[in-house]
């Protein structure tokens, strides 16, 4: 690497996910082959959880965060998930164990949410129906095993020799990368010729600068790029006046012939 990667994850601690979950599934079910070996940039792992259990052909799937929180939090969903015999067990876990947390690190950001709304914001901004539905909880529990976790920052873990991934999430990571990085991130990404999903919001330095990064390592967005936007109802939605929110755009991203 040839630059330093920005310092992810010690100032805010994501015991949720901000994107909309059910459209990263929409992405990987419009992908013309069964992705096996996908690799998520981590945060909270439920993004993650969610679009594993789509994959009926799931081989193994790659959790990349740099902060110990978030490694430490997810093996804490995963032995939830677990242990839940039920959506309703599961909720209950989080509003005995995970609510309160959450609700003193919103308080130190000088906000106020109650759970009931945290819990309205799960399913109906940010699409994690395992906590909700019954069958998709049981093919969450069916993945947990082929979780592997990985601490380091993306754009390094990418630039390492190692495993094959077929499908690539960074979520909004572009927003914190300087130019380079992004050059680079794009360059890991198409050595491996992996469809690659991402959000670029208000926050991204040079929306531009990231469309020529991703052009020049061969990459296209995917026609259903709009159709996944019209979707969102998470992080980057046009229509979404919350103040968690900023306005932005998801691309499905397919590496050239």
């Amino acid at each position: 690497m040839s630059v330093c990667p920005p310092n992810w994850g010690f100032s805010t601690r994501f015991y949720l996910p901000n994107e909309d979950a059910a459209v990263v599934c929409a992405a990987l079910a419009l992908l013309g082959r069964r992705v096996r070996r996908p690799v998520f940039v981590g945060g909270s792992g439920m993004v993650l959880l969610e679009a594993a259990a789509s994959l009926p052909r799931l081989e193994q799937v790659t959790f990349v965060d740099i902060a110990p929180f978030q490694l430490d939090y997810f093996r804490e969903v995963l032995h939830a998930v677990a242990l839940a015999e039920s959506p309703d067990w599961l909720r209950q876990w989080f509003g005995r164990v995970v609510y309160p947390r959450l609700r003193d690190h919103y308080r130190l950001r000088d906000r106020e949410y109650g759970l009931d709304r945290v819990m309205a914001a799960l399913a109906g901004h940010f699409g994690v129906s395992f906590f909700f539905d019954p069958r998709t909880l049981r093919r969450v529990r069916e993945t947990i095993g082929k979780a592997k976790i990985v601490r380091d920052d993306i754009v390094s873990y990418l630039h390492r020799e190692g495993e094959p991934h077929d499908f690539i999430y960074l979520s909004n990571v572009p927003d914190y990368l300087p130019g380079m990085a992004v050059e680079e991130l794009f360059a890991a990404c198409r050595a491996r010729r992996a469809p690659v999903y991402l959000l670029a919001t208000s926050a991204c330095p040079d929306r531009e600068g990231l469309r020529w990064a991703w052009e020049s390592a061969g990459y296209a967005p995917h026609p259903a790029s709009e159709r996944l936007n019209r979707e969102n109802r998470g992080l980057g939605s046009a229509g979404l006046d919350k103040d968690w929110n900023r306005p932005g755009s998801i691309y499905l991203l397919m590496p050239n012939p």
